[in-house]
């Protein structure tokens, strides 16, 4: 089973709230967020450092201890993984006021994407035909959905595969009716040796799918087969709360604590 976790973050937040986020999120995740200019970027960039150590806690115990020998770490491409714990994947994405965080015990990847992120030159230039003259075929107030849920399906892919824009979107042709992803012949031989890694083939197609969080945001799961998919919206609040008291309750030499790798 999969397990999304979602947020969504609407408002500033206040200087006690800003310093409990730095507080819980890894040196690499507070990095990340203080590199933005913008104030709400850089809180976007701490509720989804929170939103992880949220998700990795309730999922799979990740707790002080474990968080000390240093857990988490990424792969060639930059996906997120949990060093020695094949059984516990999990990927993380946002976009606008969304975050999103899917978890199982099989590799997966999801993607987060506003139908206002539309963009006419984008599908021409980088979607396969078949994806595009559906899109375009569609009546002009339902482009930008659709667009986003065939978005979603391609990135949530290309994280799956933990190669990221490495594969080209022109490569591969999402189904949206289905959720399938087609392999096209143009996709090259390195990479397809690369999804055989996680038994997706041409005969083996990896199925996607697709949610609407509210007006104007979609989300997609692509896993390697169909999971069944549980979801839970939680709120930055709640979930500070519970992280930080469960950190206080522990001794010191168990704190939750990441080294960067």
């Amino acid at each position: 089973m999969i397990r999304i976790y979602s947020l969504k973050l609407e408002r500033e937040l206040n200087n006690r709230e800003r310093q409990q986020a730095l507080n819980i999120i890894t040196p690499e995740r507070k990095a990340k967020a203080l590199r933005f200019r913008r104030l709400m970027d850089q809180e976007r960039g701490m509720a989804t450092g929170v939103l992880e150590l949220y998700a990795l806690w309730k999922e799979f115990g990740i707790s002080g201890q474990e968080e000390a020998v240093n857990c988490l770490c990424r792969g060639e491409q930059g996906k997120p993984c949990l060093a020695e714990r094949p059984d516990a994947q999990y990927n993380i994405s946002h976009s606008g006021a969304w975050i999103v965080c899917a978890t199982g015990s099989v590799p997966l990847g999801i993607d987060v994407e506003q139908t206002s992120k539309y963009s006419e030159r984008v599908i021409k230039r980088f979607f396969h035909p078949d994806e595009t003259e559906k899109i375009l075929s569609a009546p002009k107030e339902q482009q930008g959905d659709i667009f986003a849920e065939y978005w979603t399906m391609k990135e949530s892919f290309m994280k799956l595969c933990g190669t990221g824009f490495a594969m080209p979107l022109s490569s591969f042709a999402t189904e949206r009716e289905t959720g399938e992803i087609r392999i096209l012949p143009s996709m090259q031989e390195e990479l397809r040796q690369q999804l055989k890694m996680l038994g997706i083939t041409e005969a083996k197609a990896p199925i996607c799918q697709c949610m609407k969080l509210e007006p104007g945001y979609h989300c997609a799961v692509c896993t390697v087969e169909r999971e069944s998919i549980e979801y839970r919206q939680v709120t930055l609040e709640a979930c500070m709360e519970e992280l930080s008291l469960f950190n206080q309750s522990q001794p010191p030499s168990n704190r939750m604590i990441c080294p960067v790798r």
